[in-house]
C-alpha cells in the first residue's frame, strides 16, 4: 500500500515538475523577418523567413509557401535542417573555404568580417573587398559575394 502512495505521489510531482518547467521555451532576445539568398554549389536557397537570436545562438528559419525549408541553428556546431557538424567543417563544406568559425555569424547580425580588415565606410554602412570576395553592409543589407567559390550570401532585414 505504500509503494501505491510513493507512486502516486512521484507521479504528481513529476508532472508537476514538467508542467512548470518542460513545456516553457526559450524566447529569443531578438527576432527579425528577412530575405535570405544562401547561393551555393551544394545548395540553393532564397526565400523569406526569420532570424532569431537567442543567449547561446541564431537561428535562421527560411519558409516557401509557408514551409519550413531551412533550419539554420548556429550555435557551438552549425546544424542544417537537423544535421549537425563542426563550424570548419560547415565552411569547408558550404562555403568551400575554411574561413574563421564565426564568419556566418558575423555576415547573419551584419558585423565586419576578418576583423574589419580593408574596411571602408560608406554613407549606408560599410564594404570589405578581399583578393576573391566582397562583403557589404548598406541599410539593413548584407551581401556576401565569393566569385571564386560560386558563393553568395544576401540577408535583407523586412520592414
Amino acid at each position: 500500500m505504500n509503494i501505491y502512495k510513493f507512486g502516486s505521489k512521484f507521479t504528481t510531482l513529476t508532472l508537476l515538475s514538467a508542467l512548470i518547467f518542460g513545456c516553457g521555451t526559450t524566447q529569443p532576445k531578438r527576432s527579425s523577418g528577412v530575405l535570405f539568398s544562401f547561393i551555393t554549389p551544394q545548395i540553393r536557397i532564397s526565400d523569406t523567413g526569420f532570424i532569431h537570436s537567442y543567449t547561446n545562438g541564431t537561428q535562421v528559419q527560411i519558409y516557401n509557401s509557408g514551409t519550413l525549408t531551412l533550419n539554420l541553428k548556429l550555435a557551438q556546431n552549425i546544424c542544417i535542417n537537423s544535421a549537425c557538424m563542426s563550424r570548419k567543417s560547415f565552411n569547408i563544406k558550404y562555403l568551400n573555404s575554411p574561413h574563421y568559425n564565426e564568419i556566418l555569424d558575423d555576415i547573419i547580425t551584419q558585423r565586419a568580417i576578418y576583423d574589419s580588415a580593408n574596411l571602408i565606410q560608406t554613407d549606408c554602412g560599410f564594404t570589405q573587398d578581399f583578393s576573391s570576395f566582397r562583403y557589404e553592409v548598406c541599410n539593413k543589407t548584407a551581401k556576401f559575394i565569393d566569385s571564386k567559390n560560386n558563393i553568395k550570401i544576401i540577408i535583407r532585414e523586412l520592414q
